[in-house]
């Protein structure tokens, strides 16, 4: 049930009166601000005259759980708990090493709660969260969207194209891009005891906690992102202040740094696209450069959103367009001129040293540049033996090395590598109708060899 254009009540459960708090699970939106899920918990928290208790988890066993995702997470929670702290809110941090840890913390949380807020992220593990602990509880769950600067719920079904969602969104933009009213908690409690084992963490003591976790160790944290809404700030600023001015031109240059680098922080929540988006709006640069990084953060990322949320078939090729499934029929059994295996791609060992360097970039940092994230995207599909191969080999290679992976961005982006969002191009062999793209040729619109230089010194 659609309580307003945010707020959604997963379940029909009355409140719990004997409660001693109410609960917000934070799952993607991790900020003290800007969060429209923040701010409805504390709004019930106020209404019900109880305190509010924060809980954020986080365990072993999601998905590709990597000493590199676990980290940049880690590197938020201390300022969180500082934060809360000062806004005269428990604020729980838990986490799950192995499974000889306790689990089912939520419910167990839930006992004492009056009713749950959480995050309506629509995509990867958050929807089944969602679904499992609104059958669960028996307290109401309200799932909050505080992911994108406009409603998800305004558009009520999948958008075809950034050129179907552009105008609706010009249309109700004015009335969202502008500051958002932070909430105060009337009954304060930072110190309340709660049923929940608890985790302390510090900057010193990050590594050793991942270290003691089962999760993949291969994956190294990340020496050029740091976790955090301070370090998404700091970005931000660099961002508003140097990189943007040139944005219109330099954000398709990956030898130099000149896109804005915040896709990981807006992922994990750290920033919110209403902060970024009015920085960038409040900003001195030239209106050419501030509307191209708007087209970016608002109407291709809310298209993104919207897909995930309406088309269940989201992580697979089924999310296609029918001309792009006519003409991946018709050409399935072209002759690939070079295959590579899973394990050769994740090495960066092909023939292409640009691919090669996209790749090193990615692995090492944990993020790649977006101008040539959809040439490594077009280029696994020339080189794998079928479509559903190279799909699969990107999403798994995106979702395990990338800090801004497992996102609507994410899934959205390989898919459009396949032609969704896009039209039917030119003829050609394995690609059929799908737009083409070349190391060649896209290596000549920057310093490649710049590139590849750097990306070889990682």
């Amino acid at each position: 049930m659609r309580i307003n254009e945010r707020v959604v009540k997963l379940n029909d459960k009355p409140i719990n009166t004997n409660a001693r708090y109410v609960l917000y699970w934070m799952q993607m939106f991790k900020r003290v601000s800007h969060n429209h899920a923040l701010i409805w918990a504390i709004r019930k928290a106020n209404e019900l005259k109880l305190p509010l208790v924060v809980y954020e988890g986080l365990k072993y066993y999601y998905p590709w759980a990597s000493d590199r995702l676990h980290t940049f997470i880690l590197e938020g929670v201390e300022e969180k708990r500082e934060a809360f702290d000062k806004m005269g809110i428990r604020y729980v941090f838990y986490l799950q090493k192995d499974k000889k840890s306790p689990k089912n913390t939520v419910a167990q949380l839930a006992k004492d709660a009056a009713l749950i807020v959480t995050d309506d992220f629509p995509c990867f593990i958050i929807p089944g969260h969602n679904r499992r602990i609104s059958e669960r509880a028996e307290i109401p769950v309200h799932a909050v969207d505080s992911n994108g600067i406009i409603p998800m719920s305004k558009f009520d079904k999948e958008e075809y194209a950034a050129y179907t969602i552009r105008p609706k969104i010009k249309k109700l933009l004015d009335n969202y891009l502008k500051p958002l009213p932070e909430e105060k908690i009337e009954k304060e409690s930072p110190r309340l005891k709660v049923d929940c084992p608890e985790t302390k963490v510090t900057a010193e003591n990050i590594a050793k906690l991942v270290a003691e976790c089962d999760i993949d160790h291969s994956v190294k944290p990340s020496g050029h992102y740091h976790g955090g809404t301070a370090n998404g700030r700091k970005r931000l600023k660099k961002f508003v202040k140097d990189i943007l001015p040139d944005y219109e031109t330099a954000r398709n240059k990956p030898d130099r740094d000149g896109s804005s680098r915040l896709s990981s922080y807006l992922h994990f929540g750290f920033l919110s696209p209403l902060e970024v988006a009015l920085a960038v709006k409040d900003s001195d640069a030239p209106e050419a450069s501030k509307d191209a990084y708007l087209e970016e953060l608002i109407v291709r990322r809310e298209l993104s959103y919207n897909l995930t949320l309406h088309n269940e078939k989201y992580d697979s090729l089924e999310a296609l367009p029918a001309w792009v499934q006519k003409t991946m029929r018709e050409h399935a059994k072209d002759e690939r001129p070079f295959v590579y295996s899973l394990e050769e791609l994740e090495a960066g060992e092909t023939h292409d040293e640009l691919w090669n360097a996209c790749q090193r970039e990615m692995v090492e940092t944990g993020e790649m540049h977006n101008y040539v994230r959809m040439l490594w995207g077009k280029n696994v599909i020339a080189w794998s033996r079928t479509y559903e191969e190279a799909f699969e080999a990107l999403v798994h290679l995106n979702n395990k090395y990338c800090l801004d992976g497992r996102n609507p961005n994410s899934y959205t982006g390989i898919l459009w590598c396949f032609g969704k969002h896009d039209r039917p191009w030119m003829e050609r062999p394995v690609f059929g109708q799908m737009r083409y793209m070349t190391s060649g040729s896209t290596g000549k619109k920057f310093d490649s060899k710049k590139y590849i230089e750097w990306t070889s010194g990682l």
